[in-house]
């Protein structure tokens, strides 16, 4: 793991929603992209490496959509602000999201005064997105292999994506109910935790580097033409 990956997961969710919240007030695309460069190099920090396809992908659909705001716009610079902000939207949550296990956000979570049962609900939440996707994924290769020419694309995907899928969250709620039943779980009880997560020095010069970005972002915007 590297040091992105044991860093606090508050110190990441703090930085990508700080980091979320300044793009919306930002208009200058020097300055979102200060804010766009951070976040690719903490995810290259983290060695987070997307597939060829993946970018090519990416590519195409910012393509498209700096290419619609540009047709709408007719102002290049307008299209730029909209594209790189959405896409400091896109990739700042994934920080915290892909370089944190859920058993160190379960921890992260114990040590706040949190209720047991919303700490419960945002770790089950969690943790079903990347299930979910994964189950679409398998759900959409298996539709692909029992392809038939004669059955249009909606009915394609209602009946190999959607109606699997629906039982599929039937099911996943079925065995969570399940298993915290069997582990005795229970809301009104203290939650304890041997090795709960602390801040260090590296969240520290984590977060000193996130709004040292910030704060030249902010100076683009703000301080160049005052």
């Amino acid at each position: 793991a590297t040091v992105i990956h044991r860093l606090h997961p508050f110190s990441k969710m703090a930085a990508g929603m700080g980091l979320s919240a300044l793009a919306l007030c930002l208009h200058s695309p020097a300055a979102l992209a200060v804010l766009l460069g951070f976040v690719f190099t903490v995810l290259a920090a983290a060695r987070i490496r997307p597939t060829l396809r993946q970018l090519l992908s990416l590519l195409a659909f910012f393509t498209v959509f700096s290419a619609v705001n540009f047709v709408i716009n007719h102002d290049p610079a307008h299209a730029a602000t909209y594209t790189l902000r959405f896409a400091v939207f896109l990739t700042a949550m994934p920080m915290l999201s892909l370089t944190t296990d859920p058993q160190q956000l379960t921890r992260a979570l114990a040590a706040t005064p949190l209720p047991a049962g919303i700490s419960m609900a945002l770790l089950l939440v969690w943790r079903f997105f990347p299930l979910l996707a994964a189950d679409v994924r398998q759900m959409r290769q298996a539709a692909r292999l029992r392809d038939r020419g004669d059955i249009s694309p909606a009915r394609r995907l209602y009946r190999g994506v959607l109606v699997p899928l629906a039982f599929s969250v039937i099911e996943y709620a079925d065995r969570v109910t399940l298993a915290l039943e069997l582990r005795g779980f229970s809301p009104d009880v203290d939650r304890t935790c041997a090795n709960r997560p602390r801040i260090g020095q590296a969240d520290v010069m984590f977060s000193l580097l996130a709004l040292t970005a910030s704060c030249a972002a902010a100076w683009l915007q703000w301080g160049v033409g005052a």
